[in-house]
């Protein structure tokens, strides 16, 4: 066989197993990977910042019996009347026992347990929105991870198609059909291909480093994740989701609650004005004798004298406490109702900020669906097209490497805007949960 039959055919496998190269998909290989909802599972579960909040929403659960419990009983023990001679309270002549009750408005103690209740309420939907907060952030990183996992893997399959174009490069110049130029353009592409790797690399380590952080869990602890594709296409009705979001999310329901201790801050203001009271019950022994007097009936004008032991004696009062500062009252309720006030318009704020932020996400969600649609259907085709032909006019000497280069660059571009518009638009839709406040695509433990 003749030395120019043999490149033929050497040039001939090179080009098929190139073009099978770009044709082959990936396969990954894990031992028990993590579903994305296991992931998002362990991160609403043991995320630091979900368990502070949770917990701040028990701690102040846990107070509200405290708010609403009359104040402390008061037991008193009094030595009176020690002569000035001595310092030993036992020869004090008067030992009295009280107990003593501050007894407020049953009205007042009402108001505050609601507005306890209001309280917890509101610190409960932060923890419900933490949640909230959490899933879309794991959601997103999980997507990150997964997009910088398939751009090594494609960077990998580049570098393999541009170590094989070396190659076809060094046997056209063996044959005269390319100067020496083109070998060194594609050394060069392949070792610019190993520092884009490296990068990848490093990408793909934070973003698994940053799963991690999320679920609670040591930044290099070693896991491997199954991909998935979980939301569907961008189909929702802007004014239901509106709606959900205005009624039902997470900070808009703390908000309402908040405006409803305001209210019924108002309400303690005005009942101020009534009295509290207080009761006190004394027990007394006297140890100073009574001098009774006795008259002789036989002799009027002469009377007797005689010590008698005192007998123990109670006492009861009763005290009621009167806000007659009017002024002051006046000044509470003015503060209150300017603090209701400021919470109404908080309110509508807050309900003005979600319906722009639910707009704002699902166009975004909208935009990146039909990038998924063009990439598929227009820019890879194209690509795969244009880079095969590329190859086959190389191989017959008809262009130049550069065209081959650009071929191999604008391939591997498309796949890899393919794949991240893919993770962008899962991204997108997690933003779009977030936004609602409640996860809308997948089933299981959620927040």
């Amino acid at each position: 066989m003749s030395s120019i039959t043999q490149t033929g055919t050497l040039r001939a496998i090179l080009v098929c197993s190139i073009i099978l190269t770009t044709n082959l998909s990936p396969v990954l290989a894990a031992e028990q990977p993590l579903t994305l909802q296991e992931i998002v599972n362990n991160a609403i579960k043991n995320n630091p910042a979900v368990v502070e909040t949770e917990k701040k929403w028990e701690e102040k659960s846990s107070r509200i019996p405290a708010v609403t419990a009359q104040p402390d009983l008061k037991v008193g023990f009094m030595k009176d009347d020690i002569p000035t001679t001595s310092l030993n309270p036992g020869n004090a002549m008067m030992t009295e026992f009280s107990i003593s009750q501050e007894i407020m408005n049953p009205a007042k103690l009402k108001v505050m347990g609601k507005m306890a209740e209001n309280e917890a309420n509101m610190t409960k939907t932060g923890w419900a929105e933490k949640q909230v907060e959490i899933y879309a952030q794991t959601k997103q990183a999980y997507y990150d991870y997964l997009y910088s996992k398939q751009a090594l893997i494609i960077g990998k399959e580049s570098q393999e198609l541009m170590g094989q174009l070396a190659k076809l490069a060094q046997v056209n110049y063996s044959t005269g059909m390319v100067p020496l130029q083109d070998t060194l353009k594609a050394q060069t592409e392949f070792s610019q291909m190993t520092i884009d790797l490296l990068n990848m690399a490093s990408m793909e380590a934070v973003a698994k480093a940053k799963i991690n952080n999320l679920m609670g869990r040591s930044t290099n602890e070693a896991f491997e994740v199954k991909e998935e594709f979980t939301a569907p296409p961008p189909n929702f009705d802007l004014a239901d989701l509106i709606k959900n979001a205005t009624e039902n999310k997470p900070s808009v329901a703390g908000m309402k609650y908040q405006v409803d201790m305001a209210q019924k801050g108002i309400d303690l203001a005005k009942k101020q004005q009534l009295p509290d009271f207080e009761v006190n019950i004394g027990y007394k022994k006297n140890k100073e004798p009574m001098v009774e007097s006795q008259a002789d009936p036989m002799d009027p004008m002469k009377t007797t004298f005689m010590l008698g032991e005192r007998k123990p004696t109670w006492k009861i009062e009763v005290m009621a406490m009167f806000p007659i500062w009017q002024g002051k009252n006046k000044a509470e309720i003015n503060a209150a109702q300017a603090s209701f006030a400021a919470s109404q318009a908080a309110l509508q704020n807050m309900k003005n900020m979600t319906e722009l932020d639910v707009q704002m996400a699902l166009t975004e969600a909208q935009a990146t669906w039909r990038q998924i649609d063009l990439y598929k259907n227009t820019i890879i085709p194209q690509a795969e097209q244009t880079y095969q032909a590329a190859i086959v006019g190389y191989t017959n000497g008809k262009v130049d490497l550069m065209t081959v280069l650009e071929g191999v660059n604008t391939l591997r571009n498309a796949k890899l805007g393919l794949y991240k518009a893919k993770t962008d638009y899962e991204k997108a839709a997690a933003n779009l949960e977030k936004a609602v406040g409640k996860p809308l695509f997948t089933n299981g433990v959620q927040p």
